[in-house]
């Protein structure tokens, strides 16, 4: 009988340890799926990021009439297809999809390689070899829309990486001619990172290194910080209202931090408002009120008349809206300085308005007071028609050109001619140096229905 219980607790220890050994296992096992799965994503994700650049990098190259630009754009171009490439391997596709988009990424980098090389030697490339960059550009679009539906798989869960390599990738051989024939090129345009998110007028994102010029003045108290929020803070029939200065903030602009609270019966009823003011000169550098935006009872046009005279009661003079973005029933806007006609992209302020009663709840003049400063604008060497024939002929030019200050580096700026135009179905702003005739810039704009990206 002992050796019977002896055997028995000796088998339930095996039992044990075996189911043990068992629960190690598949839990070791479905570590390394999700990290397997982690590394398939990174690199289908990166995969887009850089196809996603070449396209956009074609499509500056068809508008650019300079050869400098474009050798630089080429040169990009070959060195996004050989990163490209490189996570292309690690997807577990089929060879039948790997195979196509594989020699088309090392074509289009190839070709962009000689390209540079061509154009770096001052020989200009022939009406048949932009042809040939015209269809690369318009494949690289269509593959961006199958990309898109990869990642729309992926993301409601129907599409897993890596079910998809243990199943030897039967779902996208049998797709094989749909995804992988002479159009996979573009990106999930979802995935994609634009430079810039909010289309501003095309240089929303000031660099915010060197001095703050438009920070000037004498330094003030905490009791002026807290005046000055509340001179912007906008509520309407607000009441009982408590500001207070909750400490400084370090940065491009030393600044009180200042919270302005409702209270109701000695309690702070909701979120309070945050701002920053400027311990030198005693500059709101911005201010955000948040809640919650249930209607949109207020139109565009009202909303944008509501900010504009939000800036003039607050000193704000020849400001001229360019861009909005629409955030559920909230509007941002976007205002430039003008000076003699000249429209100044650095100094920039956005002001947010609520849609359901039009106050404002957010502004930000980061980059009105980094770059505001006294301008003696220098005159246009280059007259509007002058510098419109310097563009590149497979550009249509929409409109007049208007003369703009855009940075061009910490504290740097120039004066360009600004032209809006076409080339196929996309739209690009092109700056020519007002001074020089050299091509200073190319963005796309990307129209969406909340408003306009650049990129």
């Amino acid at each position: 009988m002992k050796r019977w219980f002896a055997a028995l607790g000796l088998m339930t220890i095996a039992v044990f340890g075996i189911g043990y050994w068992g629960y190690q296992e598949h839990n070791s096992k479905l570590m390394l799926q999700t990290a397997v799965n982690n590394n398939y994503h990174r690199a289908f994700y990166n995969l887009t990021d850089h196809v996603q650049t070449m396209e956009i990098l074609l499509g500056k190259s068809l508008v650019l009439s300079g050869p400098e630009k474009n050798a630089q754009f080429f040169e990009q171009i070959w060195q996004q297809s050989n990163q490209a490439l490189d996570n292309l391997t690690q997807l577990p596709v089929g060879d039948a999809l790997l195979g196509r988009t594989a020699k088309f990424i090392t074509q289009l980098g190839d070709y962009s390689n000689t390209l540079a090389g061509q154009v770096s030697e001052g020989k200009p490339l022939t009406r048949e070899q932009w042809d040939t960059v015209n269809r690369l550009y318009n494949q690289s679009s269509d593959l961006n829309k199958e990309l898109d539906k990869i990642h729309a798989g992926i993301a409601d869960g129907s599409l897993n990486l890596d079910e998809l390599a243990i199943t030897s990738s039967n779902r996208l051989d049998k797709e094989g001619q749909k995804l992988a024939t002479g159009n996979f090129q573009t990106m999930d345009r979802q995935m994609q990172a634009y430079p810039t998110l909010i289309y501003d007028g095309p240089f929303s994102d000031n660099m915010e290194q060197g001095r703050a010029r438009g920070a000037t003045g004498e330094k003030i108290s905490q009791a002026k910080a807290k005046s000055i929020a509340m001179q912007y803070f906008n509520d309407p029939g607000g009441e009982n209202v408590l500001a207070q200065v909750t400490g400084e903030v370090e940065g491009s602009i030393k600044a009180y931090r200042v919270e302005i609270a409702r209270r109701q019966g000695g309690t702070v009823v909701g979120e309070p408002t945050v701002a920053d003011v400027s311990i030198q000169g005693g500059h709101l550098i911005w201010m955000v009120t948040p809640r919650n935006v249930a209607g949109a009872g207020w139109s565009i046009d009202k909303a944008r008349s509501r900010a504009e005279a939000y800036l003039r009661e607050h000193g704000y003079r020849n400001m001229q809206s360019s861009y909005y973005q629409r955030n559920d029933n909230t509007i941002t806007f976007n205002y430039a300085l003008t000076q003699d006609g000249v429209i100044i992209y650095p100094d920039l302020i956005k002001v947010t308005v609520a849609l359901d009663n039009g106050q404002v709840v957010a502004i930000d003049a980061r980059g009105y007071l980094m770059s505001h400063h006294k301008r003696n604008l220098d005159k246009p060497k280059l007259t509007e028609p002058e510098a419109r024939m310097l563009l590149s002929s497979r550009l249509k030019v929409e409109g007049m050109g208007r003369p703009a200050i855009i940075p061009v580096g910490v504290e740097k700026e120039i004066l360009t001619w600004e032209f809006k135009g076409t080339q196929g179905e996309e739209t690009y702003l092109v700056y020519i140096n007002a001074i020089t005739g050299d091509e200073e810039n190319v963005l796309r704009l990307v129209n969406t229905s909340n408003g306009e990206l650049t990129i």
